[in-house]
């Protein structure tokens, strides 16, 4: 699968050892990340590292290797598609027009998200984890 991640499940793969860290690690699927989403992964480490009970030093090395699998767009080359995306999300959750941008501007399968807000549009497909599990 080719899919956009979304911040939530980088959050859930760096707090636990879970299937999410697998698939996420998994060399047979493709995975893309607004630049905009690892500043927000950075920015929340100190939550991270309490939740996990990781070292900051290990939850940077564990991020790293998560984003080793993944292309993260710098947000230049979603701009094109991001009043399109502000249309469809927009009045819903702007945190999410990142996503739909970029899920607009790549051919991809969709936004692999557990947020619900991102499911309230029509125009990208977008799995939930169980759909992401059951369909491996």
């Amino acid at each position: 699968m080719k899919l956009v991640v979304d911040t939530n499940i980088i959050f859930k793969a760096l707090i636990k050892r879970s299937k999410v860290r697998g698939i996420l690690l998994n060399p047979n699927h493709q995975f893309y990340l607004p630049e905009y989403a690892s500043e927000e992964v950075e920015k929340h480490l100190s939550l991270i590292r309490d939740k996990s009970g990781l070292s900051e030093k290990e939850v940077k090395h564990a991020l790293s290797i998560l984003l080793a699998n993944m292309q993260v767009v710098p947000s230049k080359d979603i701009l094109k598609k991001w009043d399109e995306a502000e249309r469809i999300i927009g009045k819903i959750d702007t945190g999410d027009i990142p996503f739909i941008a970029l899920a607009l501007a790549i051919e991809c399968d969709g936004i692999w998200s557990d947020d619900k807000d991102l499911k309230r549009q029509a125009k990208v497909k977008v799995w939930s984890t169980r759909e992401i599990i059951q369909g491996i």
